[in-house]
């Protein structure tokens, strides 16, 4: 009696470009345009991108799809060298000159936005979005009042105190965005003034 083998093969290929799970992130980028004046000539102007901090971003998925209350009212600061340690995804509002940042406020301008206001941030004036950015056609201006060093810019928003440079709480208030100066840090004197403009584009 003769006996047969009989075996079978099996092969397994992986296919490139075959059906997989993907992660897909929405990613929005800022860009800062500084520049920066003394005595009417033009010392720096450059572009400055920024890191969009945990906080920023809970808020615009919070506010877009989960029907949470969204700021109409935003606002640029100013970080200064002193004090400064880091910037961190997970800055807060809250922490603002507080021991959770890594960094303080400048706070020595006055709100050329506002009367050349001592107490408030100047305002983030947008503009209605177009071409997947958003932008203020309104330059932010900071008249500076005292000599120091500028190490980036920050922008808040919200309902509560964020015009106001001395307000830190964070009901109803949050960071958008921190960033620092590409060309290093910017050196101010009395009398100096930096514009501001700042471009989210999705």
């Amino acid at each position: 009696m003769s006996s047969i083998n009989i075996q079978q093969k099996t092969d397994c290929q992986l296919i490139k470009g075959g059906a997989r799970p993907s992660t897909q992130q929405l990613d929005p980028k800022g860009t800062f345009h500084v520049v920066h004046m003394r005595d009417g000539s033009v010392l720096l102007e450059e572009d400055v991108p920024n890191g969009i901090v945990d906080e920023g971003k809970d808020h615009l998925l919070g506010a877009v799809f989960d029907n949470e209350t969204s700021w109409a009212t935003w606002y640029c600061g100013l970080i200064d060298l002193t004090g400064y340690t880091a910037l961190d995804a997970t800055d807060t509002y809250d922490d603002i000159d507080q021991a959770g940042n890594g960094w303080d406020e400048y706070p020595s301008y006055t709100d050329g936005n506002n009367g050349d206001s001592a107490v408030t941030r100047p305002e983030w004036q947008t503009d209605a979005p177009s071409g997947e950015s958003i932008t203020n056609s309104t330059t932010s201006v900071y008249d500076i009042t005292v000599n120091g060093t500028v190490k980036g810019l920050f922008i808040v928003g919200g309902t509560g105190g964020a015009v106001n440079k001395s307000d830190h709480a964070a009901v109803n208030n949050i960071l958008w965005s921190t960033a620092l100066f590409g060309s290093g840090d910017v050196a101010v004197l009395n009398g100096d003034q930096l514009k501001i403009t700042y471009t989210i584009s999705a």
